[in-house]
């Protein structure tokens, strides 16, 4: 399930976060302080940081920002007409979007919609599916979860019970016309994933690992050289092109488990 994480100074304002959502299964994790948000950050698989204004003008924003590079950031807070600083520091700390606290919160979950990790990974690679073979409504369903959800754990077992067969209907019918098996689509994700993480330099590999429930690191670095060819912490670097080649099995003799 998607997080969200608030560091938020005013009660009002984590309110009306977390009534923001009424119909979607995200969560949101509040921070006490800088550091306490860095411990969520450690723990979960984040798709965005609010911010408030306090923050915001603090040196938390531009550490933040330094050590986690490819988070987006939201700022929700009630501007006035005297908060040009408070903006200039938003944009220079490229914060996804402003929320205007009491006016525009019923704007956070499209705007996590758009601009969250998960979002970003729908983005590059949903369109891959014609390219994959997926065309049956089946499979461009599968292909649909996996891209969302394979991160949090998900396997065929649990996607087959979603969307209401067997699994292994469900592992057939992914792979039929030449598409990869699905096992091997939801690992591929998952590296995409883990791209995404190291993207951020407060994660190691073997914090990386972690989160996306990699035995080991070294299960991480094995996998991204058997996918790749390359290292863990090269996986950021690897788009969509590539992976789609990975997934078809295009990119040399490598073997999946």
């Amino acid at each position: 399930m998607p997080a969200v994480a608030a560091l938020l100074e005013r009660r009002p304002a984590l309110l009306a976060l977390r009534r923001a959502f009424p119909a979607m299964p995200i969560r949101v994790l509040t921070a006490r302080s800088p550091k306490h948000l860095e411990a969520i950050l450690s723990r979960n698989l984040i798709d965005a940081v609010v911010v408030g204004p306090d923050s915001a003008r603090s040196v938390a924003l531009e550490s933040l920002r330094r050590d986690y590079a490819a988070l987006p950031i939201l700022l929700f807070a009630p501007i006035r007409s005297d908060d040009a600083d408070l903006l200039l520091r938003a944009h220079r700390n490229r914060v996804a979007a402003v929320v205007l606290e009491d006016l525009d919160e019923q704007l956070l979950p499209r705007l996590i919609g758009i601009h969250g990790v998960t979002a970003r990974r729908r983005a590059e690679l949903l369109p891959l599916a014609a390219r994959l073979g997926l065309v049956e409504p089946i499979q461009r369903d599968a292909w649909v979860a996996v891209v969302a959800d394979a991160p949090d754990g998900l396997d065929t077992g649990s996607l087959a019970k979603r969307l209401g067969v067997a699994r292994e209907t469900l592992s057939r019918q992914f792979a039929a016309g030449g598409a990869p098996p699905l096992k091997r689509a939801i690992d591929g994700v998952r590296l995409v994933a883990a791209g995404q993480l190291l993207g951020n330099a407060a994660y190691r590999v073997a914090d990386v690992a972690q989160l996306l429930g990699f035995s080991s690191p070294s299960l991480l670095q094995r996998t991204a050289r058997r996918t790749f060819g390359v290292s863990a912490r090269e996986i950021a670097e690897v788009g969509p092109d590539r992976l789609a080649a990975a997934l078809l099995g295009d990119t040399g003799d490598q073997t999946w488990s």
